[in-house]
């Protein structure tokens, strides 16, 4: 909690700051008049063609070590844009964000380090999507669009007990979720140079997922659950996304 208020504060510090100087005398520059593309991204001629985004407040929440596992309040760590541009110099783009993870641990007891415990966990968000974006001003734009996402999660443990003799029996407990959910976003940006932006996103998605939960005893399996759900997920801006501009 503490985080996103950190970095809803310091999303409306940097709004009342002006985009650098670049930014602010695209519209005046004559170099640019006459050319849509050029009089939107600045006087240098600079125009971006790709971008790489990073989710700053989930990245700062887990080198803290308050690692979040919740794939529909953090869709994405990392995308990637291409941008493109119609006739009258309107930006748009299409993007590919991924979050996720995987840990393993393992328990050795014994003299001869047997492993007698191990749990793994897989979590993958793969969003893909289409945005259009409207300058503002001053640096400032706003974007909305569509996206589509798959989500896939695994938690397993696998757990051996020996019984003295020479017996040795394996228990596994397996949990599977996957689905995905389509809707839209929407957010606001600001320009911070040529090349740097910032920006903060809130999402509405409609959602499906299987959920599989198992448990086995030296091979024979017992199913313990299998549903679907359906929910609809509301985002508000609670991240802050870092692009930088090729």
């Amino acid at each position: 909690m503490k985080m996103k208020l950190f970095a809803l504060s310091v999303l409306v510090l940097t709004a009342g700051l002006k985009a650098q100087d670049s930014t602010l005398h695209a519209v005046v520059d004559p170099v640019a008049v006459g050319n849509p593309v050029t009089s939107l991204v600045g006087y240098s001629g600079f125009v971006p063609k790709w971008e790489v985004t990073s989710n700053v407040t989930l990245a700062l929440s887990r080198f803290s070590g308050n690692v979040t596992r919740n794939l529909n309040d953090d869709p994405y760590l990392l995308m990637v844009r291409r941008i493109t541009y119609n006739e009258s110099g309107k930006q748009a783009a299409w993007r590919m964000g991924v979050n996720g993870f995987r840990r393993k641990t393992e328990d050795m007891t014994g003299g001869f380090s047997e492993v007698t415990r191990s749990s793994e966990e897989n979590w993958a968000s793969l969003v893909l999507g289409r945005e259009w974006r409207r300058q503002l001003g001053h640096g400032f734009y706003t974007f909305g669009g569509f996206d589509g996402r798959g989500i896939y999660r695994q938690s397993k443990s696998v757990s051996a007990q020996f019984d003295g003799w020479g017996g040795r029996t394996e228990i596994v407990t397996d949990a599977k979720e996957y689905g995905g959910s389509v809707g839209g976003f929407g957010g606001i940006g600001v320009k911070l140079q040529d090349r740097i932006s910032l920006y903060t996103e809130s999402i509405l998605y409609a959602q499906m997922l299987q959920t599989e939960r198992s448990f086995s005893v030296n091979g024979a399996n017992t199913s313990l659950e299998s549903k679907q759900t359906f929910s609809v997920i509301p985002m508000v801006p609670i991240a802050l996304f870092l692009t930088i501009q090729f």
